[in-house]
């Protein structure tokens, strides 16, 4: 992987339809939001239900929020969009039940750890301009949320097949794809030893590249950051699924970041930004919508952040730079896409379709991936 296939993605940002739909009903008094934010929604995730408080839904990441609804609106069991939402209803989601639970699961143990812990003072002090932002990953749990959509596309191996041939192709791929689940290993980070771990797909000219352990300049500060702030190296996706019909597989990790750690060794280099293009959206403090490309403002974020950590240092202060570059992706969701392709041996189900010889069920096929890694930080307790 090189730089010069990182690609920079635009989705539309609904945050704001996401937040028009659910203050349809609040425009009559201060005491109805309330009520309202307190309300319950029903949800039918792919059949199964679910009951979570509207404050509750609307604290999840908003990297999540638009996995759930990526249109941005509630609808009900026919497609239709839910214009006035009231307890009666129920909110269909096209979202992976297990994924959902996971995500539930996570955000309420953390949210238990902050109600016992205590509140505690800043103990660092602060330069003229303050780092307070750097205390509150001290004082309240934050999750990394790192999420992986991978798009495979199988190329056939001969002319002329049919549906039915192209279909087993890929649920052979699909089988081997799911196998690995270590999170790296998609980054292009290759392991020493990859038994029992399913296939790496990894580009054919890599080898001559020379990369420490497969990774380029970028890859490695990305994951030399995870790795420093709580993924270990073999760690796996807590949860990874194939989408229904379709050539998709979707991965999530939910980490909690690491606190007090001691200090990195230091070096002469300060920290630069991950190679992650930052999502736009309109959830900021001002609510102002941005036009202008946050890749600058991201990099200059990213000085700032460099700037005040080497003065922390001089200053005797002990401010974990890790963190302070994590406070980049809090409520700003940034993507990394690139593509990778490679060989797959799969086992094909039914032989007979592709007149395989006797005994013989397996079958190589090429196939090119695309992968998009969401990254976004998300502090509990913090409005």
């Amino acid at each position: 992987m090189s730089q010069d296939i990182i690609t920079q993605v635009q989705p539309q940002d609904y945050s704001s339809n996401i937040q028009a739909a659910n203050n349809t009903n609040n425009n009559n008094s201060t005491e109805d939001s309330d009520t309202d934010y307190n309300s319950i929604i029903h949800l039918n995730i792919r059949g199964k239900e679910f009951t979570i408080t509207r404050d509750d839904l609307m604290s999840l990441p908003e990297s999540i929020l638009l996995c759930l609804f990526p249109n941005g609106v509630f609808l009900d069991v026919n497609g239709q969009v839910i214009n006035n939402l009231t307890e009666d209803d129920v909110v269909y989601v096209n979202f992976d039940p297990l994924t959902f639970q996971y995500i539930i699961d996570t955000f309420y143990r953390a949210q238990q750890d902050l109600a016992v812990m205590p509140s505690l003072q800043p103990t660092s002090s602060y330069s003229r301009h303050g780092n307070r932002q750097e205390n509150i990953l001290e004082t309240k749990p934050a999750i990394i949320v790192l999420r992986e959509d991978l798009d495979f596309y199988v190329i056939p191996p001969v002319e002329g097949l049919n549906m039915e041939q192209m279909k087993q192709l890929k649920l052979g791929v699909s089988v081997e794809l799911l196998k690995n689940k270590l999170i790296f290993a998609g980054l292009g980070y290759k392991f020493d030893d990859d038994e029992d771990e399913g296939v790496q797909i990894h580009d054919q000219d890599e080898s001559e590249k020379g990369k420490s352990k497969g990774l380029g300049p970028a890859e490695q500060h990305l994951f030399d950051m995870l790795c420093s702030s709580g993924f270990e190296i073999r760690d796996k996706w807590g949860c990874r699924s194939l989408e229904p019909n379709k050539c998709v597989i979707s991965s999530l990790s939910l980490v909690r970041l690491k606190t007090h750690q001691d200090p990195p060794p230091d070096t002469e280099t300060p920290p630069d930004s991950p190679s992650l293009t930052p999502v736009g959206t309109n959830t900021s403090q001002n609510g102002r919508s941005r036009s202008r490309s946050r890749i600058a403002q991201l990099a200059s974020s990213a000085t700032r952040a460099a700037s005040r950590s080497l003065s922390s240092k001089r200053n005797g202060n002990k401010v974990d730079n890790t963190q302070t570059k994590l406070l980049l992706f809090w409520r700003k969701p940034a993507r990394k896409c690139w593509w990778s392709h490679g060989w797959v041996d799969i086992d094909i189900d039914a032989p007979d379709l592709f007149q395989l010889e006797s005994g013989n069920d397996k079958m190589k096929v090429k196939v090119h991936i695309r992968r998009v890694w969401t990254l976004e930080l998300s502090v509990i307790g913090v409005q």
